[in-house]
């Protein structure tokens, strides 16, 4: 069953999705004022990027809007207020059925996309990070305990986390008792575009239920 879904996503994949690569040339680069292994970061160069990008936040949500209104998705609504679930459920099938031409072996490690720049042959990491953001402000914007931050535990310093010194989804104040709960969006988005012929990408929306878990209070301490 499984061989064969994988075959039906591969066949919906056509190479008409070049014309998205073409596009993507011309997507503007997010530079953050650090780059490279976030391993390599000190906390206060970490605090400078989560303050880059929020400061940033709004022309990277205004520049993908942009680039997605030729393909019929709007994200206005969903961003002020309105359903969330037609945009990513919308935005999810693009993905599906277009970004399997986007991939490129050669950049899609975890490793790679840690290290990398977002510009030039890595512009795709952009657009992730976009849509990642678009993800996160849905959760933000409906459940006030979520909040950008940044992963600094010490832990998940020394487990080697890919999540370490990076903006995350934070939830919980770092001085409770309560164990803070995080959602790493960006990875979540990044994971897809690793496997983009996954037959898991065609069977479950991990974007809608990421949002969906959250904004219903899935997370909330017990």
């Amino acid at each position: 069953m499984l061989e064969w879904l994988t075959r039906q996503v591969r066949s919906r994949s056509t190479p008409s999705a070049t014309g998205l690569a073409a596009r993507l040339r011309d997507y503007p680069p997010y530079v953050a004022p650090h780059v490279g292994p976030p391993r390599r970061w000190t906390d206060a160069q970490a605090h400078q990027n989560l303050a880059h990008l929020m400061s940033h936040k709004p022309e990277r949500l205004a520049g993908l809007a942009r680039f997605l209104d030729p393909v019929g998705i709007d994200i206005r609504p969903a961003l002020d207020g309105g359903p969330w679930e037609p945009t990513v459920q919308a935005l999810h099938q693009w993905a599906n059925a277009h970004w399997p031409a986007l991939h490129d072996p050669r950049h899609a490690s975890t490793a790679h996309w840690l290290a990398s720049l977002r510009q030039g042959e890595d512009i795709v990491y952009s657009l992730l990070l976009d849509v990642a953001l678009l993800l996160g402000e849905l959760v933000v914007q409906r459940h006030p305990g979520f909040r950008w931050d940044l992963d600094l535990d010490p832990q998940n310093g020394r487990d080697d986390m890919t999540s370490y010194r990076r903006v995350v989804l934070l939830q919980g104040a770092p001085a409770s008792s309560l164990p803070q709960v995080e959602l790493d969006v960006e990875a979540v988005v990044v994971a897809h575009y690793q496997r983009p012929t996954s037959s898991v990408n065609w069977l479950r929306n991990e974007w809608a239920a990421l949002v969906s878990d959250a904004v219903s209070g899935a997370y909330d301490p017990r």
